[in-house]
């Protein structure tokens, strides 16, 4: 008996996932709850498991490929071989060793998202479709690739890059990196983008998380800058609102959100992800670095749930650890700006007419020029930068 398992809804609203990885492959058996598939939906990779035993009959995408919530991801053989033969159905005669190595060849082949005509051209040029590697959309082979593994002599273009010893190395545009580039483009393409920076001066901030820090471990949390810069960040949107909103064009307003979900950029194995910090109003310095912890640990494990990558209302970018003194950082569509936070270092400055050695950050902040002006973003800075230059107030 077949089984016709169909892409579950995994997330709110989500009309499509992308299968980014296979476990399984078709004719194995597996059981109830073993993985079938890795698929990325908003960002977050997600485990489908099995929902029955039996054999794999058939695989409706390819790795790469996206597919529709309630559409056939997987058909299962729920009887297998000892339940036909209990029915008393004989199984078919195993065919001959010449027909049985043809039989897979044509099956490969036939999986191949490839047009007619590329196949008559593989045909002609006596190319092994299933051998190559497709560069058109959704990797689907088109005639170049065809003509590249015929001149490579039946190779695809990687393994003949390989053999003339690796001029080019093809890598599989797929999973978060394509869908981190779809929306940064969706967001370039729209809002009107401009970055202001400023310094700051973290030496107090310093100072006061080093006094911290056994509390911190008394807690079980590890205390890191981002939960001061959160609460420096709250207080400044709540003085400047047209930065924690969304531009609603068709309805012409710019609709202010009077909830506070701040996302994290967080760089895991399988590219950059944003975890939401929600109801930044509702919690302390210690709540807030609990959620950190915990969020960036489930990021980077590969754990993380869609609905705690969503709802996002502004977004931070913490560059510091890895680095550098300037950035311009891409704002998180349709939301209308982004914190980056530079490297801390001990810098010279002048106070008071000296020169003295203090913990200095640089600040970016990229806005949305359609929503907020440039005055308005200095003008956020410089709140920004008092609050956190005055950090017993964000305890």
């Amino acid at each position: 008996m077949n089984y016709e398992f169909k892409l579950p809804d995994i997330g709110e609203g989500l009309t499509e996932g992308e299968v980014v990885k296979w476990h399984v492959k078709e004719g194995d058996s597996v059981k109830e709850n073993q993985p079938l598939c890795n698929v990325l939906t908003d960002k977050a990779e997600v485990e489908i498991p099995s929902p029955k035993n039996g054999k794999i009959v058939k695989l409706f995408a390819k790795e790469g490929e996206k597919v529709k919530v309630h559409a056939p991801l997987v058909s299962f053989d729920l009887a297998g071989g000892a339940a036909l033969a209990a029915d008393g159905h004989k199984p078919a005669a195993a065919p001959a060793p010449q027909a049985q190595r043809q039989a897979p060849a044509a099956s490969s082949t036939a999986t191949v998202s490839a047009t007619p005509a590329v196949r008559k051209l593989a045909s002609d040029l006596k190319v092994d479709l299933a051998s190559v590697q497709g560069t058109g959309p959704g990797g689907r082979v088109t005639e170049d690739d065809v003509r590249k593994a015929a001149a490579s002599g039946g190779k695809t273009a990687t393994a003949a890059a390989a053999a003339d010893g690796g001029a080019e190395e093809r890598v599989p545009f797929v999973g978060i990196r394509r869908k981190t580039a779809e929306k940064m483009a969706q967001s370039v393409r729209t809002a009107a983008h401009v970055t202001h920076m400023d310094e700051s001066d973290w030496t107090a901030l310093v100072s006061l998380r080093e006094q911290l820090k056994g509390e911190a471990a008394t807690r079980g949390i590890k205390l890191t800058y981002l939960p001061f810069v959160m609460r420096a960040l709250l207080k400044t949107l709540k003085e400047f609102p047209n930065f924690n909103a969304v531009l609603d064009e068709a309805g012409g307003a710019i609709v202010r959100k009077r909830y506070y979900n701040f996302g994290v950029a967080t760089s895991a194995e399988s590219g950059l992800i944003v975890p939401v910090i929600k109801g930044v109003e509702g919690k302390d310095l210690w709540a807030l670095a609990a959620d950190l912890n915990r969020l960036a640990d489930k990021a980077r494990s590969g754990k993380i749930e869609v609905s705690e990558l969503q709802g996002g209302t502004f977004t931070i970018t913490n560059i510091g650890p890895l680095g550098g003194l300037f950035a311009t950082p891409i704002i998180n569509y349709p939301e209308v700006a982004i914190l980056g936070i530079l490297k801390l270092q001990k810098r010279p400055v002048v106070r008071d007419g000296s020169v003295q050695i203090r913990d200095m950050a640089n600040l970016v902040l990229s806005f949305d020029h359609r929503v907020n002006d440039g005055a308005q973003a200095a003008s956020f800075m410089n709140t920004l930068i008092k609050h956190l230059e005055n950090p017993r107030t964000l305890l």
